[in-house]
C-alpha cells in the first residue's frame, strides 16, 4: 500500500503533465495544493476507511477519488491517461532549474528533448541557442540546473543536513557582516528529509556576504550568484540556498522562506480576505498602498490578526484556524525535557562506556535518565539477566557520582507473538521498561497490532520504543492498526517513544499527532548510542512539535516522581 509521500509524488506528476498539457491554472494547482496537504496528513488508507479524505483542506471529491484509485491499484487511469501522451522521462527536464514549462515545451516540440540526458547532450553540443530564445546566460544556467537536478534525486536526511547548515552559519559568520543568521526552509520546520538547505539573513552589506558564501571551500560549484541571494552545490549533492535582504524585513523574510509552501498560501489568502498581500518584502494594505515590515516573525503573524505559530507546525493543516481562534496548542520545547530514557552503552551496541553515558547525560542538566541496553533476545548485542543486574549495581554508584538520578532500564524486544524477552520476574527489578520490535517485521497488519497491544497490555512495559520501527536508510515500518495500538496504549498507560535518532525519527510526526489525539502519553528520546548523540533528543523534540504535542503530553518533561508516579501506577 503506498505511502502518503508516494501519494503526493504521483499526485504533483499529475500536476505537471497537467500544466504541460495546457490545462488550467486552477485545474492543475488543485492538484499540487492537495498533495502537500496529503504530505502532512494522518495515513491515506485510514482517512479514505473513516470518510475523512474530503475533510482535509484543498482535498475535493474528484481528488479524493485519485487518491483512492492509487492507494487501491498504486496508479490511477487519469494519470496513466496523461502520461501516455508523453515520453516517462519528460518529467526529469520540467525538475530542472532554470528550465520553465514554456521552455520544456519548446525544447519537446522543436526539438524533441523529453529526458536529462537529452537536454544534457543538447548542451553540451550547444545546440539549444535560440530554442525558446535560449542566450548563452541562459544555457549556462540550465548547465547549473542539471548539475543541481543531479544532486537532489535524493533527499538528505534531517540528521546530515542539519550539521551542515550550522557549519555554514558559522563560516559566514565569521567572515563576513550577516546579521540574524539562520537556517529556514524544511530543515527549519524539521522535516524528517530535506531537498536542499534555505539560509536567511540580514545586512546592509550584501554583496560581501554573497561573496563570502560562494567562496567557501565546502562548495563543489556555484550555481547562481546576485545581489542578494545565491546557490551552492556541496559534494554528495546538497544545494545551499542564501537570501539577503535589509534588518528590517527579517521578520517577512524569515516567515516567507520558511513555509511550508501549503501554510503560505494559505496565510496569503487570509491576507487577502483582509484586503492585504503577505511576502518576504513584507505586507502590503492593497487599498492604501502602505506596506508594513516586520522585524519579527512574531509581528508578521500579529498584523494578520493570528498569535505566533513555531516554524514546526506551518504544515497547512489548521494551524492558522487554530491561531485565529485562539486554540493553538504551545509545544512542547526542548529545555522542557528533564531526562532520556533511551541509550545504549558498551554493555550492549553502544560506543561509550556506562560511565561515559552517565556523565554524559549529567552534562546536559538532566535530573534522570536511564540507560536501556538491549535484552539477550538480540544476541552479543543483548544482556542477560545476570549481566543486566550487574549492570543495575554498577550504574547507581556512577549515577550518584555525577548527581543524576540513573535508573535501570532495558530495551527489551517484543517477540512475534507479543511476549518479551525477559521473564516478569526480571522486568519487576527494572525501574522503566522500554519494549521494542526488532524481529519478525514481516508479518501481517492484523498480527503485528495483536503483538504490539499484547505488549501494551504487559503491566511491566512503559514505553514502546521506535513503534513503526522504520528506518530511513533501510525500511519503511510495519503495517498495524494505528488507532487500535494507540488506543491500547492510551488505556494502559503506556508511553510511545518519539525515537530522536536521525535514522529512525519514530513515531513520524503525521502518526504522532493521531496517537495525541487519542490520549497517548509520549517519551522523547535520543536513542543515543555514544554520548555525542545524546543531543539527538532535540530532533525528536522537533518531531513532536510538529505533532502539536504539548509538554503535559511527555513523560521525560515530568519530575521524577511524576515519571516513578507513572510506572507505578500501571504495575499496581
Amino acid at each position: 500500500m503506498p505511502t502518503n509521500a508516494e501519494i503526493a509524488v504521483k499526485l504533483k506528476e499529475i500536476r505537471t503533465l497537467m500544466e504541460f498539457a495546457g490545462e488550467p491554472f486552477f485545474k492543475f494547482m488543485a492538484y499540487e495544493r492537495a498533495a502537500e496537504t496529503l504530505e502532512n496528513a494522518p495515513p491515506a488508507a485510514q482517512l479514505l476507511a473513516e470518510d475523512d479524505l474530503v475533510k482535509l483542506p484543498g482535498i475535493g471529491k474528484t481528488i479524493a477519488g485519485r487518491i483512492r484509485e492509487i492507494v487501491e491499484t498504486g496508479t490511477s487511469p487519469y494519470y496513466e491517461e496523461l502520461a501516455a501522451k508523453y515520453p516517462p522521462t519528460l518529467l526529469e527536464v520540467l525538475s530542472v532549474s532554470g528550465i520553465g514549462m514554456k521552455t520544456a515545451q519548446a525544447l519537446f516540440a522543436q526539438q524533441g528533448i523529453a529526458s536529462l540526458a537529452d537536454l544534457e547532450r543538447a548542451a553540451e553540443a550547444e545546440s539549444l541557442v535560440g530554442v525558446a530564445r535560449l542566450g548563452p546566460k541562459s544555457i549556462e544556467n540550465i548547465k547549473r540546473g542539471i548539475l543541481a537536478h543531479k544532486g537532489r534525486q535524493k533527499r538528505t536526511p534531517l540528521g546530515r543536513a542539519l550539521p551542515l547548515a550550522r557549519e555554514a552559519i558559522a563560516y559566514l559568520a565569521a567572515g563576513s557582516p550577516a546579521d540574524y543568521l539562520t537556517y529556514a526552509g524544511s530543515l527549519r520546520r524539521q522535516e524528517p528529509t530535506v531537498g536542499d538547505i534555505d539560509l536567511v539573513c540580514t545586512s546592509q552589506e550584501a554583496d560581501r556576504v554573497i561573496k563570502r558564501f560562494v567562496a567557501w571551500e565546502r562548495a563543489e560549484a556555484v550555481l547562481s550568484e546576485g545581489s542578494t541571494k545565491a546557490s551552492i552545490w556541496l559534494a554528495g549533492g546538497l544545494q545551499i540556498d542564501l537570501r539577503v535582504l535589509p534588518d528590517d524585513v527579517y521578520g517577512n523574510l524569515l516567515q516567507h522562506f520558511t513555509g511550508s509552501r501549503e501554510h503560505n498560501i494559505q496565510l496569503r489568502e487570509l491576507a487577502v480576505r483582509k484586503g492585504l498581500r503577505v511576502s518576504e518584502n513584507g505586507i502590503l494594505d492593497v487599498a492604501s498602498g502602505d506596506n508594513q515590515t516586520c522585524r519579527t516573525e512574531e509581528e508578521v503573524y500579529a498584523a494578520l490578526g493570528l498569535s505566533y505559530i513555531p516554524p514546526e507546525m506551518r504544515l497547512g493543516i489548521g494551524e492558522i484556524e487554530a491561531a485565529a481562534n485562539g486554540t493553538l496548542p504551545v509545544p512542547v520545547a526542548l529545555e522542557e525535557i528533564r531526562g532520556d530514557f533511551h541509550m545504549h552503552c558498551t554493555m550492549s551496541d553502544g560506543v561509550d562506556s556506562l560511565e561515559e553515558m552517565i556523565a554524559g547525560a549529567a552534562a546536559r542538566g538532566y535530573a534522570y535518565h536511564s540507560i536501556s541496553d538491549h535484552s539477550w533476545g538480540r544476541g552479543r548485542f543483548g544482556l542477560n539477566p545476570a549481566e543486566l543486574r550487574a549492570q543495575r549495581a554498577e550504574l547507581r554508584e556512577f549515577g550518584e557520582r555525577y548527581g543524576i538520578a540513573t535508573l535501570a532500564s532495558a530495551e527489551v524486544d517484543i517477540k512475534a507473538d507479543g511476549s518479551l524477552d525477559y521473564d516478569d520476574d526480571v522486568l519487576a527489578e527494572l525501574d522503566i521498561v522500554v519494549a521494542s520490535v526488532h524481529s519478525s517485521t514481516h508479518q501481517s497488519r492484523d498480527e503485528m497490532t495483536a503483538r504490539l497491544i499484547r505488549a501494551c497490555e504487559n503491566r511491566f512495559v512503559n514505553i514502546i520504543g521506535h513503534p513503526t520501527g522504520r528506518h530511513s536508510e533501510s525500511f519503511g515500518g510495519y503495517e498495524f492498526d494505528y488507532d487500535a495500538v494507540f488506543a491500547a496504549a492510551a488505556r494502559t498507560g503506556t508511553a510511545l517513544e518519539i525515537d530522536g535518532h536521525p535514522s529512525r525519527l519514530d513515531l513520524p510526526s503525521n502518526l504522532a499527532r493521531r496517537a495525541k489525539q487519542l490520549g497517548c502519553t509520549f517519551s522523547l528520546d535520543s536513542d543515543a548510542h555514544g554520548a555525542d548523540q545524546l543531543a539527538y533528543v532535540g530532533y525528536a523534540v522537533g518531531q513532536a512539535r510538529r505533532a502539536w504535542i504539548e509538554t503535559a503530553d511527555v513523560l521525560n518533561a515530568r519530575p521524577l516522581e511524576g515519571v516513578l508516579a507513572f510506572v507505578r501506577s500501571k504495575r499496581g
